[in-house]
């Protein structure tokens, strides 16, 4: 079992943070790079805050890239090309860069001719549209989303420069306004993004657009919250004691090196740490169909060998049933049994139902009757209730869970099932993809997490079994 996984799980959360961040203080500082020059009314590249404006957007527009492609290479399922083809990836991003460095130019360039010129308002387009470019994604509204968002955090750092520049004026409220105008653009874009992925029968608009205005109501009082702290910052004189003291001024200069490299070295860290070190379980333990047989003879159930004689001579590699490893198929259900036994569960009906639980589903000529012949009425329920249908899509959230919960309702299912998920987890080996290894993983904790936590209060008596399967999948 691969524990490096939990590594990257939460590597890859703080990546998408990160990355995000970056790219906004990336455009919040080219912008205030604007301000400057239409400030001074000129491009001075002698200007120290100009230079220091400009050189900041560029660092952060490096660490954006950087840690975007950390993030799209350990993210779960997204861009196969990041592991299929690296080296393709990191020049469509040094691409990326390149144009958000040109469009950077015209921008600043654009500013300074359009004192002057209406010809400096259309560079300052295309400037922009050019930097936008570092933002990969195919729909408009949401680069119109991410552009919004990232003209408010610069409408922010535009305003603390000229209250520390003229003072305080009425200019704060201005932009404090200006700024919540983008916040709501940016979730009304966004929210037109959500609903370009989805079938509008599907999702229910008003509650997305609920949950948007929830988050501009957030994200207005954050930046409330940061521009009363300009207005309280400019009227204590925070800013002159900061270009009063020359170390200050000289950490406030490098501060945006500084985060930078602090944030990547903690990505690389958490991403490249050593594995963990954890106790593998091993639940593919049965190769030898005759001992495990002995093993089943002894419990004394008709039933049970009825059940083992029947899906080994079925389900075998002879009559065309083998799992991906290339081993006779019903290995598989020999070792789900196995499991249960090895948790002290020797039920007749569970070991039974263990046993033939794939039979109805994956062989054609067996019936629910076949069951009921072999074995009981009460095996063969519990094998339907296991039976995945043909015609059903079981990816959809709504058919896996009526599927779990029917299978909840009846002890022995849920025992089987869940034994059933554990070995299929445990043999996820070399004939699986990584992206289809971590796939089935975020199926098995997206579900079987849930159902089991509910097969505990249901079903006390099976506690320490089903306490061990939840720390099983939990730690998958």
């Amino acid at each position: 079992m691969d524990k490096s996984s939990n590594i990257k799980q939460k590597s890859t959360k703080i990546m998408l943070i990160v990355y995000r961040l970056f790219l906004k203080l990336a455009f919040a500082f080219l912008i205030l790079a604007g301000f400057v020059i239409y400030k001074e009314q000129t491009l001075d590249f002698t200007s120290s805050l100009l230079v220091f404006s400009l050189s900041s957007s560029l660092i952060f527009a490096v660490s954006y890239v950087l840690t975007y492609y950390l993030y799209k290479y350990y993210n779960k399922n997204k861009f196969e090309i990041v592991k299929k083809d690296p080296l393709k990836m990191q020049i469509l991003l040094m691409c990326r860069l390149i144009s958000f460095v040109l469009g950077a130019g015209l921008f600043v360039y654009g500013v300074s001719l359009a004192l002057n010129s209406f010809l400096g308002v259309v560079l300052i387009l295309i400037g922009l549209v050019l930097c936008e470019m570092l933002f990969a994604n195919k729909r408009i509204t949401s680069h119109l989303s991410t552009f919004f968002e990232n003209v408010s955090a610069g409408l922010l750092f535009a305003c603390i420069y000229f209250s520390a520049v003229v003072g305080i004026g009425y200019f704060v409220l201005i932009f404090w306004i200006f700024s919540l105008v983008c916040l709501l653009l940016q979730e009304f874009f966004y929210h037109f993004t959500n609903v370009g992925k989805h079938n509008k029968e599907d999702v229910d608009v008003k509650q997305m657009i609920k949950i948007r205005l929830m988050y501009f109501i957030r994200n207005a009082l954050v930046y409330t919250l940061l521009y009363v702290f300009t207005f309280v910052a400019s009227i204590s004189n925070l800013y002159s004691l900061i270009t009063s003291s020359g170390v200050a001024l000289v950490f406030f200069q490098l501060l945006p090196l500084i985060i930078s490299i602090i944030t990547v070295v903690i990505l690389f860290y958490t991403t490249f740490s050593k594995k963990e070190e954890a106790k593998e379980v091993n639940y593919n333990l049965i190769n030898d169909k005759h001992s495990f047989g002995e093993k089943l003879k002894r419990l004394g159930s008709k039933n049970i060998d009825a059940s083992f004689d029947y899906v080994t001579s079925q389900m075998s590699a002879k009559n065309g049933y083998v799992r991906k490893s290339g081993e006779d198929y019903f290995y598989h259900c020999l070792n789900t049994a196995n499991i249960l036994m090895l948790h002290g569960i020797n039920d007749e009906e569970v070991l039974s139902t263990a046993l033939l639980h794939d039979c109805i589903e994956d062989m054609p000529n067996c019936k629910e009757s076949t069951i009921q012949e072999l074995t009981n009425n009460k095996i063969a329920h519990s094998v339907v209730l296991l039976s995945k249908k043909k015609d059903i899509n079981y990816k959809e959230d709504k058919n896996m869970n009526e599927y779990l919960n029917a299978i909840l309702q009846d002890r022995c299912a849920t025992l089987v099932k869940i034994a059933d998920r554990m070995h299929n987890i445990s043999t996820l080996g070399a004939n699986f993809t990584e992206n289809a290894k971590i796939r089935k993983r975020e199926e098995t904790k997206k579900y079987f997490i849930p159902f089991v936590e509910n097969a505990i209060s249901l079903y006390p008596d099976d506690a320490i079994f089903l306490r061990e399967s939840l720390n099983f999948f939990k730690g998958i």
